[in-house]
């Protein structure tokens, strides 16, 4: 299934896009396949629990990352394909949002069509208590 629906949650603001060598940005906190994913995110992203790559906690706060590619790119928005599935999700930057790239803190719009990200949500905002 296909879906482009926009990512209705926060994006940490810490999200990674960069190659595989870039620095875990917190501290392993629990296994992917323990994530209660609430319904209601499943039902826009049928397949999210597939992109999830880890969870992290960083300052106290437990992160879900996910993985994928960036499969398009307009004036002010992201569409990012979902690792493993055919699932788009559509970001749209806010203005001073920052993303990691090459090690380097760079606007979020400076992602290029084709690049691998890894970005995390909070876990709050995406598994069921």
């Amino acid at each position: 299934m296909d879906k482009t629906s926009l990512l209705p949650i926060a994006i940490a603001a810490f999200i990674a896009a960069a190659p595989t060598a870039h620095a875990e940005l917190g501290t392993p906190a629990g296994k992917c396949s323990e994530v209660r994913w609430r319904p209601d995110i499943v039902a826009k992203w049928p397949d999210i629990p597939k992109a999830c790559v880890a969870v992290i906690e960083r300052n106290g706060t437990r992160y879900v990352k996910l993985s994928g590619r960036v499969s398009d790119k307009g004036s002010d928005s992201v569409t990012v394909l979902l690792d493993h599935t055919k699932t788009h999700m559509l970001w749209l930057p806010m203005t001073g949002d920052m993303v990691a790239i090459d090690g380097k803190d760079v606007p979020a719009m400076s992602v290029a069509k084709g690049q691998k990200l890894r970005f995390y949500l909070p876990e709050s905002q995406v598994a069921a208590p």
